[in-house]
C-alpha cells in the first residue's frame, strides 16, 4: 500500500501508532511514533492505515523554538535525551547531550542520579552554541526516580559568572510528552530547557558561593596561592617534587594520632585524600597511589565511591601492589 506524508499509521508487530513523517527509498517510510518515542524507518508492508483522521494531538507541534535555536539569538541552557531504538523499534536507552544555546562559554558540573543514587558524573568546559554527549541513560532509569543535577556558569572576562543550578527531576509523563525536534541534533529528541537564560556577569571580586570545583584542569591551575605559600614552581619541578604515593595511615598525617577523636578519623583521612587529588589534577600527574590498609575496609569503600565521581579519572583499582599488597588502591588520570 502506497502512503504518503501525514498519513496517520499503526505498526502490523508491535501494535503502535504513529504518523508518516517522509517517504523513503525501496518502499520505506519514516514514522514519528506517538507519545514522544521517536522516528523509526518501516517497510510498507510492516504498517496499515489507522482508521480516524489526524488530530491536533498528532500534529507536529508549532516550529519557533526550533526556529529560535537556529537563530542568533541566545535560547538558553537545555539537556536533550536522544533515544536509541532496539530492533522492534522500542527505546532501550537515551543519550544524553547538554546543549548550549547561548552565546558564552561555560563550566558545567552534571550529575545523573536515580533516587538517592549517583549514576554518573562530570564536568568540564563547553563552547558557545555547543553540544556535547555526556552519558547513556538506560530506559528503565525512567522508572526509578530519574534525576539530572545540572550546575552552570559563564566564562567572563576576569573569571566565571554566577552559579545557577536546577535539578531536572524526569517523570515518565513529563519526559514522554517533552518529544520535539532539536535542530542542533538534527533530529527528535525529549529537549528540558533548563535555565533559559544565563547570566554572564563576572564574580570574580566579590565571593560567588559554592564554587563547581573548578570544573577544568584549567580553572584548577589558575587557583590563587595563599600568602604564606612557597614560591611557586614550574610546572615541570612541582611535578617532579610531587609524591605520587599517599599514605593514609593517621600516624602517616598528623604528628599525634592520639589527639585525633575516633569519629574524626575517616574525616580526617578523606580532607587529605581531596587536597591530595586536586593537586594531583592540578599538576597533570598521571597516576597515584592511595594506601588505606586493609582494616574493616569503610576507609577503601569510601574513597572508591569518591573515585567514581571524581572527574578525569580514567580508572582505579585495588589490585596486588608489591609494596603495599592490597592494602592500596591505583588511580590513573586521563591524559
Amino acid at each position: 500500500m502506497t502512503f504518503t506524508t501525514g498519513d496517520r499509521v499503526t505498526l502490523l508487530r508491535t501494535g503502535k501508532s504513529g504518523t508518516v513523517s517522509a517517504v523513503l527509498e525501496k518502499d520505506m517510510f519514516q514514522v514519528r511514533l506517538d507519545g514522544g518515542l521517536g522516528h523509526l524507518p518501516v517497510p510498507g508492508h510492516a504498517m496499515a492505515p489507522l482508521d480516524g483522521s489526524s488530530t491536533a494531538a498528532d500534529t507536529p507541534a508549532p516550529d519557533a523554538p526550533s526556529e529560535r535555536r537556529n537563530s542568533t539569538h541566545d535560547t538558553g541552557i537545555h539537556l536533550a535525551f536522544d533515544p536509541i531504538f532496539d530492533e522492534s523499534g522500542e527505546p532501550e536507552r537515551y543519550q544524553l547531550y547538554l546543549i548550549n544555546g547561548t552565546g558564552s562559554k561555560i563550566l558545567y558540573e552534571i550529575k545523573v542520579l536515580t533516587g538517592e543514587r549517583s549514576r554518573t558524573s562530570k564536568f568540564g568546559p563547553l563552547g558557545a552554541y555547543e553540544k556535547k554527549s555526556l552519558a547513556d541513560v538506560p530506559y528503565g532509569f525512567l522508572n526509578e526516580r530519574l534525576a539530572v543535577d545540572l550546575d552552570v556558569r559563564a566564562v567572563v572576562e576576569g573569571g566565571t559568572g554566577p552559579r545557577h543550578f536546577h535539578q531536572v527531576k524526569v517523570r515518565p509523563k513529563q519526559f514522554f510528552s517533552s518529544y520535539r525536534e532539536v535542530p542542533e541534533l538534527s533530529r527528535g529528541a525529549h529537549l528540558f530547557t533548563v535555565f533559559p537564560h544565563l547570566e554572564a556577569v563576572s564574580v570574580a571580586d566579590r565571593n560567588s558561593g559554592t564554587s563547581l570545583r573548578e570544573l577544568t584542569r584549567a580553572q584548577l591551575k589558575k587557583q590563587p596561592q595563599s600568602a604564606a605559600a612557597p614560591p611557586r614552581l614550574s610546572s615541570l619541578e612541582a611535578r617532579n617534587a610531587f609524591n605520587p604515593v599517599l599514605d593514609l595511615h593517621l600516624e602517616a598525617l598528623v604528628e599525634d594520632p592520639k589527639a585525633i577523636a575516633r569519629d574524626k578519623v575517616l574525616s580526617t583521612q578523606l580532607e587529605h585524600f581531596d587536597r591530595f587529588i586536586d593537586k594531583a589534577l592540578r599538576l597533570d600527574v598521571e597516576r597515584v597511589v592511595i594506601v588505606h590498609g586493609l582494616g574493616n575496609g569503610i576507609l577503601k569503600t569510601e574513597l572508591h565511591r569518591k573515585l567514581e565521581h571524581t572527574p578525569f579519572v580514567k580508572k582505579f583499582a585495588n589490585e596486588y601492589h608489591p609494596k603495599y599488597g592490597y592494602g592500596a588502591t591505583e588511580v590513573i588520570f586521563e591524559s
